[in-house]
């Protein structure tokens, strides 16, 4: 009996430890089953669930009535307030981000050419900034944009001028390009030190000289990392909270703090989930005609 039960007990491990064999038609999805399942979970049915919710009423006792209303979109993309709103938030992105190219583009440019200890120099200075919180850099602009503060303190000294530097448009948009600078800066860097040395020589041995050969070759290699690293300090921007919150004045309100308002402070959840969907859908078609846009005109020069 014991023999029996024994027997029973192998052939059943033996049968647990053989490996599921998956259907062929099943094989290539197998890796990505993962990482789609956990985009499906904390992405994707959050989202839904958001968009659902802001199809109904705001109730102070139960935070949602179930009664379907599309108020909260009529007064997004209706009411004066909230259109400016949005309009500062777009703006505000356009400008990060140019300033971000304009002076990420150089600086990655550099990192790549330069020497090897300069390099590493370079990349501790870009990386350094990102081992520091958000708010702390915040506060650090707070302590010089301040009115009694490092900046107005040394011009009262020196020339008796005070500016206002604080809580407006200014602030905002240099707290929020020193806090995304590192983020066009790396992947120019990457794509320009992926390039091949003898690109540029060969370009100047068939006659062309240094601005042609970094306009019609440098240029063009490096605009996918100039592009990714645009788009995310644009979705970044749009989508900023905490420094527009404390660099900003009473009329640098973007969508990201208004959602954050609502959902925290005043816990009008369906307002707030009106007010990301809005903020969702406007971002990803400015980044799809964005991209359109750049991936068109690749096409047309080369």
């Amino acid at each position: 009996m014991l023999g029996t039960v024994l027997g029973m007990a192998t052939r059943l491990v033996r049968r647990v430890r053989k490996p599921v064999a998956l259907p062929d038609r099943f094989d290539g999805y197998a890796p990505i089953a993962v990482p789609a399942t956990y985009l499906l979970l904390f992405l994707l049915v959050p989202i839904a669930f958001a968009i659902f919710i802001s199809f109904f009423e705001y109730d102070a006792i139960t935070l949602i009535d179930w009664t379907f209303t599309t108020q909260y979109y009529q007064d997004l993309l209706g009411d004066s307030f909230y259109v400016s709103v949005l309009w500062y938030t777009v703006r505000l992105a356009f400008i990060v981000s140019a300033c971000a190219v304009l002076l990420g583009y150089p600086i990655g440019y550099y990192v790549a050419k330069t020497t090897p200890f300069r390099r590493q120099l370079a990349l501790l200075a870009v990386f350094l900034p990102l081992m520091v919180g958000t708010v702390a850099r915040i506060y650090g602009w707070i302590v010089l944009f301040a009115t009694n503060g490092v900046i107005n303190g040394f011009l009262g000294a020196l020339v008796g001028v005070e500016l206002s530097l604080l809580s407006n448009t200014f602030a905002v948009t240099v707290g929020l390009f020193s806090v995304f600078l590192p983020l066009v800066v790396l992947p120019v860097y990457s794509a320009i030190e992926d390039m091949p040395d003898s690109l540029v020589p060969a370009a100047r041995n068939l006659g062309a000289n240094r601005a042609e050969a970094f306009l019609k070759v440098e240029l063009p290699l490096s605009l996918p990392g100039l592009i990714s690293g645009t788009i995310f300090v644009f979705v970044l921007t749009m989508n900023s909270v905490v420094t527009p919150r404390l660099l900003g004045g009473r009329t640098d309100i973007t969508m990201g703090v208004l959602m954050y308002d609502n959902a925290v402070t005043n816990l009008n959840w369906p307002f707030a989930s009106a007010t990301g969907t809005v903020l969702t859908v406007t971002t990803t078609v400015l980044v799809y005609v964005y991209f359109k846009y750049v991936r068109g005109r690749m096409g047309v020069e080369t």
